[in-house]
């Protein structure tokens, strides 16, 4: 009888001998059964519409797929697999989006976004008045977005690093109504990094469609881009970080990452553990350059935030995220850290949260010295796992935040693919230089 272990390694040598077709029919419908479940579980109307629109899409061009993959000239053209991908980027991401703004524009009652989307907005609203984006006394959380109102969130906390602000500015622009909704920046910066990103890669074109399906098509990117979208665009800016250290560009990966930690501290675990990884090249200290570029922007950039009224940045940037302001965060999951956070009550709160981060802190430690990552791909689903333990143990997160160990793990999967691709590439040319030398 097999092990759990061994029928884990059963199942995914199955799986990967699948065609990418075949994978991607499996991916699709695995999707919409997701919708599914939003449907009949979800209290959010917003994700409950999206999954309306988007069920019937995903299970038929999963099953449009499944057909395909039985005929070898369509399982072996690329512009098969490209097509199904551009239908459900109009279909499941463009449509809803456009159907969400639409509706919250024209007033129309009901909850059109997540509570981010209008927290954001009024950040930008008050930088572009020239007033500090982070409230001294903020006395709401979110409420969500109903319409554009100015007055919608106002005084609420702002639990994001000064990056955010970008994506919030053109709200506060005389532009069309549509294109002041934050999720249209935070969705066109996300398809542009990505775009970017994948260009950049010298990974194959399946590969590549792969990370394109996680990032903006599947769920984990569609979903929240047209629900809120705040997460996508650090996925993006990694997921580059990532591509340009395998391209021996450390300053670049190190631009890259510091414009995703400017932007929340969510992208800080994998963008500070990338500098012991970068991959060596021409120049010395490839680190050295690499954790210079990230402190060169990430400090300055935080530093001017918090010097202009330091108690407001401490409010909303460390109390608030940790759950020890009188007004607690909306992001609430039924997960062992918040639960925790429960059974004991707010008197012992700060010394539950302590516990939590000194346990966490030593189970990412333990894993460290055992898995010990050497390269960029190993390094990425070290941090994965790590990322999915905090998310466990957070005493303020959502379900939403385990889209960045999923997209991880697919990037650790690939990349360490492309790892393995390199050394057999490498291997002759190293045999050949041995035998010269001989």
């Amino acid at each position: 009888m097999l092990t759990p272990p061994q029928q884990g390694k059963k199942i995914w040598r199955i799986l990967a001998q699948l065609t990418p077709l075949e994978q991607d029919s499996l991916l699709y419908l695995a999707s919409a059964i997701f919708a599914i479940g939003q449907l009949l579980i979800s209290t959010h109307a917003d994700y409950r519409q999206w999954a309306e629109i988007a069920v019937i899409p995903y299970a038929f061009v999963g099953l449009i797929a499944l057909l395909l993959s039985r005929h070898r000239r369509a399982r072996a053209s690329r512009f098969t697999r490209r097509g199904l991908v551009v239908s459900l980027f109009l279909l499941c991401l463009v449509v809803p989006l456009s159907i969400s703004i639409a509706q919250r524009i024209n007033n129309v009652p009901g909850i059109h976004a997540q509570d981010e989307v209008a927290v954001i907005e009024r950040c930008g609203d008050r930088v572009v008045q020239n007033q500090n984006c982070y409230l001294n006394r903020p006395t709401t959380v979110g409420t969500g977005t109903q319409n554009l109102s100015k007055k919608t969130d106002a005084d609420a906390f702002v639990p994001y690093l000064p990056g955010m602000i970008i994506f919030g500015v053109p709200n506060g622009l005389t532009i069309p109504k549509p294109l002041r909704d934050a999720r249209v920046s935070l969705t066109l910066f996300t398809l542009v990094i990505t775009t970017v990103a994948l260009a950049l890669s010298r990974l194959s074109a399946d590969d590549r469609v792969r990370l394109f399906q996680f990032v903006i098509i599947l769920p984990t990117g569609a979903l929240p881009l047209v629900t809120g979208g705040d997460d996508l665009p650090i996925v993006a800016l990694l997921l580059l970080a990532l591509v340009l250290s395998y391209r021996r560009q450390p300053v670049l990966a190190g631009v890259a990452s510091a414009v995703a930690a400017a932007i929340k501290l969510t992208a800080w675990p994998l963008a500070f553990a990338l500098i012991f990884v970068q991959p060596p090249n021409n120049h010395r200290l490839v680190r050295f350059r690499y954790a210079s570029a990230l402190v060169a922007i990430l400090v300055p950039t935080i530093a001017i935030a918090s010097l202009i009224d330091p108690r407001a940045f401490f409010v909303n940037e460390i109390l608030f995220p940790l759950g020890l302001t009188k007004i607690k965060s909306p992001a609430e999951s039924p997960l062992i850290g918040q639960k925790l956070v429960g059974i004991f009550g707010s008197q012992l709160h700060a010394i539950v949260v302590l516990a939590l981060v000194l346990v966490g802190g030593e189970l990412a430690l333990l894993l460290y010295r055992r898995l010990h990552p050497r390269s960029p791909a190993s390094m990425t689903a070290y941090v994965a796992l790590v990322f999915f333990i905090a998310i466990m143990l957070a005493p303020a997160t959502r379900f939403g935040y385990l889209l960045y160990p999923a997209n991880m793990v697919v990037w650790a999967v690939i990349f360490h693919k492309f790892d393995r691709s390199l050394r057999t590439r490498n291997a002759p040319e190293d045999t050949a230089s041995v035998s010269q030398a001989s």
